[in-house]
C-alpha cells in the first residue's frame, strides 16, 4: 500500500508540475480574454487515470499564482478546472468528456474578466475563451490522448485505464502530427513575435509571414499522404523553412523568446519524421 501511495504521490506531483510548467512556458497565450493553455490537454489524462484530478485542480492553482489577475485567476480559474474534471473522472467518452473544460472556462473565466477587469460583454469573453479552449482540447489534446491510448506499453506502464477508442488512422505518429500542427496554427495567430504584435498582426504589412501558417499544414498534409523515404525527406524539408526564413525577420523587435520557441517547434517537426520512419522501417523488417 505504502509504495502505491508514493507513486501516486510521485505520478501527482509530475502532472501538477507539468500543467504549471507548460502554462508558464506559454504564458503569453495562457492568460486573458484570448487564450489558448495548451496545459489544459493535461486535463484529459483523468480519462486514463480518474485521480490525476486532483493532481490538475493542483497545478491549474500553482500556474495561476503568475498570473497578472492574482487571486482572481487562483481563485476563478482553479474552480473552473476543478467543476470540469470532476465530472470528466466518471466519462469514458473523450470528445463528450472535453466539452466540460470548454464550457466551464467559458463561463467562469469571462466572469472573472469581467469582474477583474471590467471587460465586458461577458458573452464575447465567453465565446473566445471557450474557441480557445475547444481548439486545445480537441485539435490538440485529442490527438495527443489517443497516441498514448495507442502505446500499449506506455499504458501499461502507468496502469492506465484504456477505453479511448480510435481508427487506425489515428495511429500514434498520425495523431502526433495532427496535434503539432494545430500548434503551429496556435503559435502563428496568438503567440507573440513583438512586444504588442503576433504574425497574424503582421501579416497585412509582410505578406511572406503566412508561409508560417502555411508550412505546419504542409507538414501534416504530406506527413499523413505520402509514405517511407518520401515522407521523411519531405517533412524535414517543409520542417526546416521556418529556420531559413527567420534570417529575414531579424530585427530589433522581433522577442528572442519567438525564435527559441519556432525553433523548439521545428526541431519537434523533425523529431516526429525521423522517428515515423524508424517505426516504419522497423515494420517492413517484421
Amino acid at each position: 500500500m505504502n509504495k502505491i501511495n508514493v507513486r501516486f504521490i510521485a505520478e501527482s506531483a509530475i502532472i501538477a508540475a507539468l500543467y504549471a510548467a507548460l502554462t508558464w512556458l506559454f504564458a503569453p497565450i495562457a492568460y486573458g480574454s484570448i487564450q489558448f493553455r495548451l496545459s489544459e490537454v493535461l486535463v484529459l489524462l483523468v480519462l486514463f487515470k480518474p485521480k490525476y484530478a486532483y493532481a490538475l485542480i493542483l497545478g491549474c492553482f500553482i500556474s495561476n499564482t503568475t498570473s497578472s489577475l492574482g487571486v482572481w485567476d487562483m481563485a476563478f480559474g482553479t474552480i473552473a478546472t476543478a467543476l470540469a474534471v470532476i465530472p470528466m473522472m466518471k466519462i469514458k467518452n473523450i470528445y463528450v468528456a472535453s466539452i466540460f473544460p470548454v464550457i466551464t472556462n467559458s463561463i467562469i473565466v469571462s466572469i472573472e474578466l469581467y469582474f477583474a477587469l471590467g471587460i465586458e460583454p461577458i458573452w464575447l469573453s465567453a465565446l473566445t475563451v471557450g474557441i480557445g479552449e475547444a481548439v486545445v482540447l480537441y485539435l490538440v489534446g485529442i490527438p495527443v490522448m489517443i497516441s498514448i491510448a495507442n502505446n500499449e506499453g506506455l499504458v501499461e506502464y502507468l496502469e492506465f485505464e484504456n477505453n479511448i477508442k480510435s481508427t487506425k488512422f489515428f495511429n500514434l505518429t498520425n495523431s502526433l502530427a495532427l496535434a503539432l500542427g494545430a500548434v503551429g496554427i496556435i503559435l502563428f495567430i496568438a503567440y507573440p513575435c513583438t512586444i504588442d504584435h503576433t504574425l497574424l498582426d503582421l501579416i497585412s504589412s509582410n505578406y511572406w509571414l503566412i508561409v508560417f501558417i502555411v508550412f505546419p499544414i504542409m507538414y501534416v498534409v504530406l506527413f499523413l499522404f505520402t509514405k517511407h523515404i518520401a515522407r521523411l525527406i519531405l517533412t524535414i524539408i517543409v520542417a526546416m523553412l521556418p529556420l531559413f526564413l527567420m534570417g529575414a525577420f531579424i530585427d530589433g523587435t522581433v522577442l528572442i523568446s519567438f525564435f527559441i520557441g519556432y525553433a523548439i517547434y521545428t526541431i519537434l517537426l523533425i523529431a516526429l519524421s525521423i522517428f515515423d520512419f524508424k517505426i516504419n522501417i522497423r515494420k517492413s523488417e517484421d
